[in-house]
């Protein structure tokens, strides 16, 4: 039998059982995140055990020298005894710079780390609640123009960490971060490709930072945003986005919604940004697509980008996991893709 040992507890592990699952399964309260060992977020430490090398993939030699591991990756071979890490090197500090309310349900951050922190655009970093509460959130911000990091949060209902951001949290504030993570990012290897965007709800925040990547990259190939919520009030950068695309000839943006107000523009589709965004691209051979928000849109719209052409090299993904799917394991395993397997915010 093998057995986890964590705050002089033992507990028993299944068969090709991971720690964090173990852990989980016992009802044990420990922070994660993507289970696919991507977001850093459930880094442990290890005592005296030897472990392998896919549970320290992405930390720094000198954690792996302590004992740091990802126990959403760690199936032991044998008991094992295990405790939180200290975050010694895992986080660092950052103030907030503005906090500006964007719609009724978003608003946005501007933070300021206090060390350099290199970054792409459209990556994400974990961020930390002084209780310990760890989420993720994308970066819309761009090292190359921008001297703060900017984050887009979205309240969410019953949201514990997004409800303190939106709240509480004012400017001066100091914050916990970590990262950056993930590989949904502008490459300005095919400056001429065509490049289609999808994004729901704050999934537009990635999508910005690559948007404005590509441009000052100097990208030729034509460039379509599409950006989806349930109403209007969802469409918290309309205005933005409507100017970008006057600026630029070869950026394009489709604004939709599920459900039209009286009061919204007439150019607003009516219907999923899916919809409208694969009828108007059916030959995405030689395009980039960056995909953006809700688990059900990522996998949805993945299938049709390959179906209607799309290399699944050139498929970059990152959906926004909520708390309530990540505690169905088998739907986060299933919804997550290749690459920016993570929770989002709430």
């Amino acid at each position: 039998m093998i057995t986890i040992t964590y705050q002089g507890l033992n507990y028993e592990a299944k068969a090709d059982e991971s720690v964090l699952d173990t852990l989980l399964r016992h009802n044990i309260d420990i922070p994660y995140s993507c289970h696919a060992g991507v977001c850093n977020t459930c880094v442990m430490v290890c005592d005296g055990n030897e472990v392998p090398d896919n549970a320290t993939r992405g930390l720094k030699d000198t954690l792996v020298d302590q004992g740091y591991f990802l126990a959403c990756q760690y199936v032991p071979l044998e008991s094992v005894t295990v405790r939180k890490a200290e975050q010694f090197g895992l986080f660092c500090q950052t103030m907030v710079l503005e906090k500006t309310v964007l719609s009724e349900h978003v608003c946005r951050l501007r933070l300021q780390p206090a060390a350099d922190l290199y970054y792409r655009a459209g990556q994400y970093i974990n961020l930390r609640m002084p209780n310990g509460e760890i989420r993720s959130y994308s970066l819309a911000s761009l090292p190359k123009q921008d001297d703060f990091l900017e984050l887009h949060i979205k309240r969410m209902p019953d949201g514990l960490v997004s409800n303190w951001l939106f709240d509480e949290v004012q400017q001066g504030d100091t914050l916990d971060i970590q990262g950056a993570f993930g590989d949904c990012y502008y490459l300005p290897k095919s400056p001429d490709s065509n490049i289609l965007m999808i994004g729901t709800g704050t999934g537009l925040a990635p999508l910005i930072g690559i948007l404005r990547d590509a441009i000052t990259s100097g990208h030729t190939g034509q460039i379509r945003l599409y950006h989806g919520d349930r109403n209007s009030d969802g469409l918290y950068l309309d205005d933005d986005l409507r100017q970008l695309a006057a600026t630029y000839q070869n950026i394009h943006y489709t604004p939709c919604v599920s459900s039209l107000g009286e009061h919204d523009k007439q150019d607003v589709f009516q219907g999923r940004a899916t919809d409208r965004a694969f009828a108007d691209n059916k030959d995405l051979k030689n395009s980039l697509v960056f995909l953006c928000g809700s688990p059900e849109m990522v996998k949805s719209a993945r299938k049709l980008a390959y179906l209607n052409g799309a290399d699944m090299k050139n498929i970059y993904a990152d959906p926004f996991v909520s708390k309530e799917l990540r505690h169905d394991k088998g739907n986060v395993n299933n919804e997550l893709p290749i690459s920016k397997d993570r929770r989002h915010p709430e």
